[in-house]
């Protein structure tokens, strides 16, 4: 009975404070005890995560640049080359194997360095007595995190904020009621050995420098590689260990070596005194406190070693300066009028907001499979974008493998930019869901990777252009990192670039595609058609590859991971020519002569394969799969998120990427559920997209056995597990693509919609075209739809249902419900097509209608 009052005076308080029309909030009914528990904040250049504990508040901090190690310490002066002979010699005899054995011995650098935790802020508060009417609540739709509870008769409220125009975090501190505030603010960090706090009257900093050197190997893992003459720093040239030798060096064990930092806050207080006392800010009878905190790094840039001790101070002092004369007010109408800019552009309803949107959104993910609480869906969607907008912003660092969060010293993957996947899904929803902007640390990041990838491809190679392994930093590695065979995959830069041309695609920016898309995009196919070999059929295909991260099983039993010509190396080489071939068309640009070798050599690539099972083979032989279940797709890549397979240009091939899917089952890590929501979306089939996103609406804890496997975290961080953030970026993507689709030639408006979203509608989102849409469907099937033509130009429209068009000038209409009959897809090789699973297409509408920029259509179902 008492449990039952608290709860329904939590839900009084709840429906008091937020109201009944809010769904875009994450809200607790007590502090997080773990990290996955803590709610997220960022401006884009930090990030945070606040723990709500009345009696001593946690705010752990990061810094997007804060990164171990140093530029000049990469590992990439070695020469494929002096073993290129030999090790083709083993792939060309079938011994892949023994070949995959030398390039992890010859051809493999060492690990990439780790992007680091910078400092944790302490609020300690005198408190004493029980705390009740206890509320955590992280407003998505602000980015405002709030804390509220009492004690006795007064009640305590924390509100703290990241604002990217001010470049600082906000935490207010109140006392309504009886009772004054009295405790202490402080600083720590995990990089103690060179920790230097210090403060005077209402100010507090810390200083410290993080590794110069971080290896996220052990040194047993290092030596049964034979790696020890990669690692200077803790080996000797005979392999024997320095006494220093450990995986964490700093400071003066490093040369110097190591990114310095500084943490540092000011305090405005009304009532009371706040005195600065042995590191710590102690504060005495205030009744309202708020604390302006900033932070900076000594990084200056990707090739630059971060050596300036005094660059961090310069630094923050500049950006605590900037909001001296601005109150607590002033500083939070800034950072919601920047941040809704951004956020309120798209928003998304499914079903009636029920009764179960007022609970804690970690029990509502624990019952979402029960039903009837369709709208955490749209949360799920919305947090992403929250996420990208907080964490991605122009000036700033792209979102790595933990977005711009992390606590360890050494994080799960090294928090690195992986490139075989993770980094570009991060990404996958900017355009679509109207946030190109937060694209641009991507497009900087991509920019500088290609000037080491272009010094890589002429030593490491002896290739033009520039290329991409599956891993990098912040000091923009570009060849292949440590031990592992997936290491060496010089492919990726093909993947990168896609997203350039996908910006080009939605915003319609020529500009922007002959600055900077267009030079990128040739530097990739310069170096793909020098890296390409004839097989024995003739056919172009790559001398050695990998199908990111799976492995084979062939001759007796043996497996690897390398091979020729896989159908991922394949289809990243396919879409650069193609998307090469057709810059030149848009741009007018004249360049004959690698035209012609471009044209030739892509009439010889390998030809996409339908394999024993009917499945799109994923080699360039149909060997077996080492692992049926494998949380990586990547040779489903052309289907997405490429566009080079689709429904209606390549039926066949659609159905073997389908059995692929079927044979790889639903359950996986999170992000690569978050992969398959896409794919399934893609295939049309909405319930089982939505039947892949209740896997990853599963409640993961910590430390808890009774809550296991993949899914969401209590935060609704995506449990990989542990936490990576990828996942809620595909997710939200996934999403995007249940209700809006246009890689196919089509803006096609509702193409996988679930059964179980009876009604709803999405306001904002971006189709290819430079296009902004407005959904509203009813009993399953659309009622209406706005289209803003941004650009201009025909507007090609897909539904299922037959519309009446108004604005623009409807040139044709039609009914296709042949889609996937045979078509003529271009040349595969196919096997069996007999075992091909059926893809039921309903009829659609098709209308082409000629707009004008700036034009608004209405289409309402007949």
């Amino acid at each position: 009975m008492k449990k039952t009052v608290g709860i329904i005076a939590y839900l009084l308080f709840v429906y008091n404070v937020f109201g009944q029309t809010n769904s875009n909030i994450l809200q607790y009914d007590k502090p997080a005890e773990v990290w996955t528990e803590a709610l997220p904040i960022g401006n884009g250049y930090m990030g945070g995560m606040v723990f709500g504990d009345p009696f001593k508040e946690r705010i752990q901090l990061n810094e997007s640049t804060l990164y171990s190690g140093d530029p000049n310490r990469k590992y990439e002066n070695f020469n494929i080359r002096e073993d290129y002979n030999e090790i083709m010699a083993l792939f060309d005899q079938g011994k892949y194997a023994e070949g995959q054995e030398m390039v992890q011995k010859k051809w493999l650098g060492r690990p990439q360095d780790l992007y680091q935790p910078m400092s944790d802020l302490w609020i300690e508060m005198a408190h004493t007595g029980k705390v009740s009417n206890y509320q955590r609540v992280l407003d998505i739709s602000k980015a405002v995190h709030k804390v509220s509870y009492a004690i006795g008769s007064t009640k305590y409220e924390r509100e703290v904020f990241a604002s990217y125009p001010d470049h600082i975090f906000v935490i207010k501190l109140s006392a309504n009621g009886p009772d004054k505030m009295s405790g202490a603010i402080s600083f720590s960090t995990i990089h103690e050995p060179t920790m230097d706090v210090g403060g005077s009257n209402n100010e507090l900093y810390l200083n410290a420098q993080v590794p110069g050197f971080a290896l996220r190997r052990t040194l047993e893992h290092v030596e049964n590689y034979q790696d020890e003459h990669k690692y200077p720093e803790i080996y000797n040239k005979d392999r024997s260990r320095k006494p220093i030798a450990k995986q964490i060096l700093y400071h003066d064990e490093v040369d110097g070596l190591g990114m310095y930092f500084q943490s540092r806050l000011i305090v405005d207080h009304e009532g009371g005194e706040v005195v600065y006392i042995d590191g710590k800010l102690t504060f005495t009878n205030v009744d309202e406190m708020v604390i302006k905190l900033t932070a900076a790094t000594s990084f200056t840039a990707f090739d630059e070693s971060p050596i300036s001790k005094e660059l961090p101070e310069q630094r923050v002092k500049s950006y605590l300066k900037g909001v001296l004369n601005s109150n607590y007010e002033k500083i939070k109408e800034r950072h919601i009028a920047d941040y809704t800019s951004l956020f309120d552009r798209v928003d998304l309803e499914i079903n009636k907001v029920g009764k179960r949107s007022n609970l804690p959104t970690d029990e509502r993910i624990m019952r979402y499979k029960e039903g009837g609480d369709e709208n955490l869906v749209a949360l799920f969607f919305q947090y992403g974008r929250y996420l990208m907008i907080s964490g991605s912003r122009p000036g700033g660092q792209p979102l790595n493998l933990q977005g711009i969060w992390n606590d360890k010293l050494i994080p799960p993957w090294a928090s690195a930019y992986t490139m075989n996947i993770n980094m570009e899904m991060n990404y996958w929803p900017a355009e679509v869901t109207n946030l190109s902007e937060c694209h641009e640390p991507f497009f900087t990041s991509v920019k500088e990777l290609s000037e080491n990838g272009a010094k890589v491809a002429r030593s490491m190679y002896g290739n033009s252009g520039w290329l991409a392994n599956h891993n990098m930093s912040i000091w923009r590695n570009s060849g292949p990192v440590d031990s592992c065979a997936c290491s060496f995959w010089p492919v990726a830069s093909g993947w990168l670039v896609s997203h350039f041309w996908e910006h080009y695609l939605f915003t319609g920016n020529e500009e922007f595609l002959r600055d900077e898309a267009y030079p990128l995009l040739k530097g990739a196919v310069l170096f793909y058609k020098d890296w390409l070999v004839p097989n024995q059929d003739g056919f172009l295909v790559t001398p050695v590859g990998h199908s990111p991260e799976q492995s084979f099983l062939y001759g007796d039993g043996e497996s690897s991971t390398l091979s020729p010509g896989p159908t991922m190396d394949m289809a990243l080489i396919k879409e650069s020519f193609s998307r090469y071939l057709q810059s030149l068309d848009i741009l007018g640009i004249e360049d004959a002569e690698l035209k012609n070798e471009i044209m030739e050599k892509q009439s010889r690539l390998l030809p996409y394969q339908i394999g024993k099972y009917a499945q799109l083979q994923e080699w360039q032989f149909d060997f077996e799969d080492k692992e049926i279940h494998h949380r990586h797709i990547s040779h489903l890549y052309p289907f997405h998120p490429g566009n080079q397979i689709t429904p209606t240009t390549s039926p066949e091939l659609t159905k073997a990427v389908k059995q692929v899917l079927l044979r790889r089952g639903d359950q996986a890590t999170g992000w690569s559920m978050g992969w398959k929501v896409n794919m399934w979306a893609r295939l049309y089939d909405g319930d089982k997209s939505l039947e892949i996103m209740s896997k990853l609406i599963n409640l993961v804890k910590e430390n808890d056995p009774k809550f296991k496997g993949s899914g969401s975290y209590p935060n609704m961080f995506d449990a990989h597990p542990p936490f990576q953030i990828d996942g809620n970026f595909g997710a939200t993507a996934g999403i995007a693509e249940m209700l809006l689709q246009s890689h196919d030639g089509f803006v096609h408006l509702l193409p996988a919609l679930p059964t179980k979203w009876k009604q709803g509608n999405v306001t904002g989102l971006k189709a290819r075209g430079d296009f902004q849409i407005d959904i509203t469907w009813k009993s399953n099937a659309i009622k209406e739809a706005k289209i803003v033509a941004n650009k201009g130009g025909v507007l090609p429209i897909r539904s299922s249902v037959a519309l009446d068009v108004k604005g623009g000038q409807l040139m044709r209409e039609k009914r296709s419900n042949d889609l996937m009959s045979p078509m003529n897809s271009g040349p595969f090789l196919d096997h069996k097509k007999t075992l091909l699973p059926q893809i039921e297409v309903p009829a659609f509408y098709e209308y082409f209608i000629a707009t004008e920029k700036g034009d608004v259509i209405t289409l309402i179902a007949k």
